[in-house]
């Protein structure tokens, strides 16, 4: 077994784990990093579906205070009371500051003919004001240049469990790609592994990230919140294509079709004000949202697809051409409950980015993750510092992780075994049908059920490659979480919709 000694572990390299790395950094901390894939070409903020970013800030002139109350109501008008009050102060007012952060790294953002940066509206919002990156290259290179720059020691593996003792974190078991089992022993740990909507059979995201982040809080012991909020997309894949659903088009009779070719809206929304008034507001945002009637086209889509049949749609140029409709999983709008440091309920342990909740609730605008990415990512890697630099010895002795106990590893070579990859594969196939936009208290019991027999027999596999071990466990857990947390919701809210309780008519428009 390996021993690392760092200052601050960050958990996850993305654009929160990157920022708190390099805010770790500057305030003299040494900083080990973990990712899960290649640097800067995994997890949501480097999506291969993903152009660039937008994100939300206001800056310079532009923070007033009118302009910093809009932009505080905007996102608690968005969030329908599920959002924390003081973690969106925040993001508001430091929005601007790590905006120009991000330009003096070398981003650039997108500028018309005389110069001035070009401003768009968010989902959900009225408000044009989020920044959108040139392209996702030169993300890219900016922050792989800062971080060399900064000489963050990068290690490429999985973290199997965080080490808690004396009622704190001190940072984490972890098993490298070449499959050495190390122990990382850290005075301060920033989680920042992004969300999970890889447990899905379709989504946004790189086939990795399923929530690794929300399993290792929980199984430290640290406080989860709105979990039952995830985002959903509709969309269209053919041969491995994925691909955003033209939403202006659904306007259109007859361009999304049922498993016999028929028009879908027509037959599920027979009423045709009704249908008009649902696609007019399917217009207003990407994501699904149940706060006006625009969840009618998107239920019309999950119903037919958890019947096990096929919704289509047809080129508007190519009559017999169809592509096939999903929800492609997207974002987490909850995660571990932090405080005003990004610190989680656990000492020691901080969180930033889609794995950390608050700053969003039932919606999100559009851009705002990434906000959240900067302004968070920047207080954990500050925050844990400065808890760094008070701690003196670490504490001498840490539980060995029980998984670690089970799982062998086996350089130069794995075990694979089936009921692992069983398991794997019916997480999948039943999140995708009972967590996604569609839910009913029979099936989130059944995911729950599942979760929890398939999890303890996973905990007393032995003898297996450890990083199948963890995937698959991490998966169970959070399909768990999700589960607990969708039957503790019952009214339908925002991205969350239960249709055993309807939702309240145009609530939060």
């Amino acid at each position: 077994m390996e021993k690392v000694k760092t200052d601050v572990l960050v958990i996850g390299a993305g654009a929160a784990g990157i920022r708190a790395a390099l805010a770790a950094s500057e305030a003299g901390a040494e900083v080990v990093m973990v990712a899960k894939g290649e640097l800067t070409r995994s997890g949501s903020t480097f999506s291969t579906v993903s152009q660039g970013w937008g994100i939300q800030a206001l800056v310079g002139e532009e923070r007033t205070d009118e302009n910093l109350k809009a932009f505080y109501d905007d996102i608690m008008r968005v969030g329908l009371g599920r959002c924390d009050p003081k973690l969106v102060r925040i993001l508001v007012e430091e929005s601007g500051t790590r905006m120009e952060d991000l330009i003096s790294y070398g981003i650039r953002f997108r500028k018309d003919s005389q110069g001035n940066y070009i401003r768009a509206k968010g989902c959900f919002s009225d408000c044009e004001r989020a920044f959108l990156t040139e392209d996702i290259r030169t993300v890219r290179e900016s922050f792989l240049s800062m971080i060399r720059q900064w000489s963050v020691k990068i290690i490429t593996g999985d973290v199997v469990d965080l080490i808690i003792a004396d009622g704190a974190c001190w940072g984490a078991w972890a098993v490298s790609h070449s499959r050495d089992i190390l122990k990382i022993n850290a005075k301060a740990t920033i989680l920042a592994t992004g969300g999970g909507a890889g447990i899905f059979r379709d989504h946004l995201v790189s086939d990795g990230q399923i929530g690794d982040g929300y399993a290792l809080a929980y199984r430290a012991g640290a406080e989860l919140n709105n979990l039952e909020f995830v985002q959903f997309m509709l969309g269209l894949k053919k041969k491995g294509t994925r691909l955003f659903l033209p939403l202006t088009y659904l306007r259109k009779p007859g361009m999304l079709c049922d498993s016999e070719g028929r028009d879908l809206l027509e037959i599920h929304i027979p009423d045709l004000r009704s249908r008009a008034r649902a696609v007019d507001d399917r217009q207003k945002h990407f994501p699904f949202s149940c706060r006006d009637s625009s969840y009618l086209v998107d239920i019309a889509v999950a119903g037919e697809r958890q019947l096990g049949k096929k919704v289509s749609w047809r080129k508007e140029d190519e009559k017999q051409d169809f592509m096939e409709v999903v929800h492609f999983g997207h974002a987490f709008n909850g995660g571990v409950k932090i405080n005003e440091m990004a610190e989680s309920t656990i000492p020691g342990l901080f969180a930033a980015g889609e794995v950390a909740a608050g700053s969003h609730g039932a919606d999100r605008i559009g851009g705002c993750m990434m906000t959240a990415t900067q302004v968070f990512g920047a207080r954990a890697g500050k925050f844990a510092a400065l808890r760094a630099g008070k701690v003196g010895a670490l504490p001498e002795k840490a539980r060995l992780s029980e998984s670690i106990k089970n799982g062998v590893s086996h350089k130069g070579f794995a075990l694979k075994n089936e009921d692992l990859l069983c398991i794997k594969e019916e997480t999948r196939e039943i999140s995708s049908q009972y967590l996604m936009p569609l839910r009913h208290e029979s099936g989130l019991r059944l995911c729950l059920s599942k979760a929890q027999t398939a999890g303890s027999y996973v905990e007393e596999i032995k003898d297996v490659d450890l990083r199948d071990l963890i995937d698959v466990r991490n998966r169970l857990i959070v399909m768990g979480l999700m589960s607990k947390a969708a039957l503790k919701q019952k009214e339908s809210l925002g991205s969350h919709y239960r249709s055993d309780f309807p939702p309240v008519a145009n609530r939060g428009r």
